[in-house]
């Protein structure tokens, strides 16, 4: 009885240590993609599209399209650079005092338009450039266009190599949690065969292995989720790049479907386990 006992321990032990660290490895490599969309997002973010305004132009002109713009749907915020302010920023950028040199500042007002990561496409910021280039107190409109198009394309190629990784990723964790559920029903091979016998209904013999296998795989996803939330606050406090990954909301989520993820697997794999046993002959069991 002893010995059954410490089997069917290592056993469940076993099954849940397996579904623990598969599921912490496909849980940091979800977290790691998630995240990866939210730095292309904030880098596209962060491109500037520059409106560079006339001399003549008055600052309630300047105000008001100013104020048009940041009404757009595709603005996430606006902001106006003074012609003093760009000649002090572009002496730190090339270390040089050019004013001293031309004795007078040759640089324009601007407004920079930060667009939402959605709107930073080519065609987009092609027709912004139309739409202000006609307004009268409006000199000249400039973006990296290049830059964008580049961006967008490796981004295309980077969400394709993402996709067929987490399908990789996906697959072997779902072979290795049924290989082990199946290893573990493997030892209870004759039980059920033996409860079949005696007249038990499929349902009433599925009903315990199943359970118990559903309990082994939420504890194993607590347990990986432990683990990747102190990654997570390791990984905020020690790596200074990290430190706008951590949404809370995301990671809730995420800790929330690897809870569904392990029930509705082990589910399925235990199922499956004892329905083949089920269907077995005597003879083959052994």
């Amino acid at each position: 009885m002893a010995i059954k006992t410490n089997q069917l321990f290592t056993s469940y032990f076993f099954v849940t240590i397996s579904i623990s660290i598969v599921l912490y490895v496909l849980g940091a490599f979800v977290f790691l993609v998630v995240n990866a969309d939210e730095v292309s997002n904030d880098f596209k973010e962060n491109i500037p599209l520059t409106i560079y305004l006339k001399e003549s132009a008055k600052k309630i002109e300047i105000n008001q399209l100013q104020k048009k713009i940041s009404l757009k749907n595709y603005t996430k915020s606006t902001e106006f650079i003074s012609k003093e302010q760009g000649a002090e920023l572009l002496i730190k950028e090339i270390e040089e005092d050019f004013l001293e040199f031309l004795g007078t500042n040759p640089i324009l007002n601007s407004i920079d338009i930060y667009l939402k990561a959605e709107f930073v496409k080519s065609d987009v910021l092609y027709n912004i450039d139309n739409e202000f280039s006609k307004n009268e107190i409006v000199d000249e409109v400039r973006y990296d266009s290049p830059l964008v198009s580049l961006l967008n394309e490796n981004l295309k190629k980077i969400k394709i190599g993402i996709l067929v990784i987490a399908s990789f990723f996906l697959t072997i964790s779902i072979l290795i949690i049924n290989n082990s559920i199946r290893l573990s029903i493997y030892s209870d091979r004759m039980l059920i065969k033996t409860m079949q016998l005696v007249g038990a209904t499929k349902s009433f013999i599925r009903k315990p292995f199943i359970k118990t296998h559903v309990n082994l795989g939420i504890v194993g996803s607590i347990i990986a989720i432990i683990f990747l939330y102190l990654s997570v606050i390791y990984l905020e406090k020690n790596v200074d790049e990290i430190y706008f990954l951590f949404d809370f909301k995301i990671i809730i989520l995420l800790f929330v479907s690897l809870i569904l993820f392990s029930i509705i697997i082990t589910f399925i794999c235990t199922f499956l386990a004892t329905q083949k046993f089920l269907k077995s002959k005597i003879e083959q069991l052994y």
